[in-house]
């Protein structure tokens, strides 16, 4: 009799562990893999060949006088921003990513291939990006005035003012 109760009590247990551990294959096999950006390689190429962003350090530095303080837009937390003509006579804003900023490879890889993707009348266009020599660029359209923080803020402070 004990021997009855034991089984009574031991193939229920089993039983429902088991569906459990189906359920949970089946489960984890209907969901969307989780996609991971490849790490090894060479990133550069890869970037290249995705979305085709990449530009020579050389025409930066021409084209922004070698990052001259004369033009210099401002400076944030990850670094400052220089104006720059292209010799096709376009406007840019190079942004150069300073060597203390937290933003790793990934982030920034990552970054790319959004801002990239996105294209809105009301967002600024990422036209490219130099990795050479240590340096991290984003370059992107110049917009003239001023930035959008003192737009957005100079309207919040003087709304509230009035």
């Amino acid at each position: 009799m004990a021997i009855g109760m034991v089984l009574a009590i031991a193939i229920p247990l089993v039983t429902a562990f088991v569906l459990i551990c189906i359920i949970c294959i089946c489960i984890s096999r209907r969901r969307k893999p989780f996609v991971k950006l490849p790490l090894h390689g060479s990133s550069l190429e890869e970037i290249a060949s995705v979305e085709s962003l990449l530009l020579d350090i050389s025409t930066l530095r021409f084209a922004t006088s070698n990052f001259s303080e004369e033009n210099k837009l401002g400076e944030g937390g990850f670094g400052a921003v220089y104006k720059g003509l292209l010799t096709d006579g376009r406007e840019i804003a190079v942004k150069r990513l300073s060597a203390s900023s937290s933003q790793g490879f990934r982030e920034l890889r990552n970054e790319l291939v959004l801002v990239a993707k996105l294209q809105h009348r009301n967002l600024v266009r990422l036209l490219g990006v130099c990795l050479e020599e240590q340096e991290k660029l984003l370059v992107y359209e110049y917009v003239p005035n001023r930035s959008l923080d003192t737009i957005l803020f100079g309207i919040i402070s003087s709304s509230t003012q009035n």
